[in-house]
């Protein structure tokens, strides 16, 4: 896997982290967790078209 550094300060990320909206902190912490790797693989599973999601008329049997 390739690796990245980047020299980015504590503060300006602590910074960034405390301008982000609860959506995108809700996202930073699912992505942050051990179901992030999940949740990520899904992700390019839908946007790759490779699979087909249920409808909400499917989920709610309507």
């Amino acid at each position: 896997m390739a690796q990245l550094n980047i020299n980015i300060p504590v503060d300006k990320i602590a910074g960034m982290i405390n301008n982000m909206e609860i959506k995108e902190l809700e996202t930073l912490c699912l992505l942050l967790n051990d179901d992030g790797r999940e949740l990520l693989r899904r992700k390019k599973e839908i946007e790759s078209e490779d699979i087909r999601l249920i409808s909400r008329d499917e989920v709610f049997d309507v």
